[in-house]
C-alpha cells in the first residue's frame, strides 16, 4: 500500500511540475517569437525607407518640394490632439503585436485562419483603458478555438512609456479614434493588476471574467 501511494504521490508531482513549467514555457515562446517578427517588421519598414531616399539623392541640385496638406495627412501621422512622438513610438512598439494582429490590425490570416482578431472598432481596444491594459500586461487564456494564437502577456516586454505608445497608436490607427493614453494611466495599471501573476493565473486572465477581475481590482 506504501509503495502504491508513494507512485501515486511521485505521478502527481510530475504532472504539477509539467504544468507549472508549461505555464511559464509557453509565454515565454510566444513573446520570443513576437519579438523575432517585430525585428523582421521594423526592418521592412527601414527598407522601405531606402528607394525614397536613393531618388531624392538622384534628383541633383532639385529642391525637394513642400509637403503638401494632403501628405502631412497620411495615415502614418498622428492624428489631430495626439501626441506626434508618443504615437510614433506607439507605432514602433506595434511591432510585437503585428506578428498576430497583423500590420493592418484586421488579424493575421494563415490560411482561412486567424492568428488574433481584429483590433479595428474592438471593445476592449477603444473602451475602458483599464481593461486594454489588463489584457496587454497579463494576457488572456485561451479558451476557444476561435483564433490559432494566445494572447501572450507582454508586461515585461513594454515598460510603462511604452504600453502607453501603443495603446494610443492602436486607439488612433486603422480607423479607430479613441482619446490617448497617458503614462500615468498604465502606470496605476500596472500597480492595479501586479498580484495577478503567473501562479495565480497561469496563461493569462479569463476574456469571460475580465470585468470580474477588473471589479475586484477597483
Amino acid at each position: 500500500m506504501s509503495d502504491e501511494h508513494s507512485s501515486n504521490d511521485d505521478s502527481d508531482g510530475g504532472v504539477s511540475l509539467l504544468g507549472n513549467s508549461l505555464a511559464i514555457i509557453v509565454p515565454l515562446l510566444m513573446i520570443l517569437m513576437l519579438a523575432v517578427t517585430g525585428i523582421a517588421f521594423v526592418g521592412n519598414i527601414e527598407k522601405s525607407k531606402k528607394p525614397e531616399e536613393t531618388s531624392a539623392n538622384s534628383t541633383g541640385s532639385a529642391p525637394a518640394p513642400a509637403a503638401t496638406p494632403a501628405a502631412t495627412g497620411s495615415k502614418n501621422a498622428a492624428p489631430d490632439g495626439v501626441d506626434p512622438a508618443a504615437f510614433a513610438a506607439g507605432k514602433t512598439s506595434f511591432a510585437l503585436c503585428a506578428a498576430c494582429h497583423g500590420m493592418d490590425g484586421k488579424g493575421m490570416k494563415i490560411g482561412t485562419a486567424l492568428m488574433a482578431p481584429s483590433l479595428i472598432g474592438s471593445e476592449i481596444v477603444l473602451g475602458d483603458p483599464d481593461k486594454f491594459s489588463l489584457v496587454i500586461l497579463k494576457g488572456l487564456k485561451k479558451e476557444t478555438a476561435d483564433f490559432m494564437g494566445v494572447m501572450a502577456p507582454l508586461g515585461a516586454s513594454l515598460d510603462d512609456k511604452q504600453l502607453a505608445g501603443v495603446m494610443t497608436y492602436v486607439r488612433n490607427s486603422f480607423g479607430n479614434s479613441a482619446p490617448a493614453i497617458t503614462v500615468e494611466t498604465t502606470k496605476k495599471a500596472r500597480e492595479r493588476f501586479a498580484d495577478i501573476t503567473m501562479e495565480t493565473d497561469p496563461g493569462g486572465v479569463s476574456r469571460l471574467q475580465l470585468d470580474k477581475v477588473l471589479d475586484a481590482h477597483k
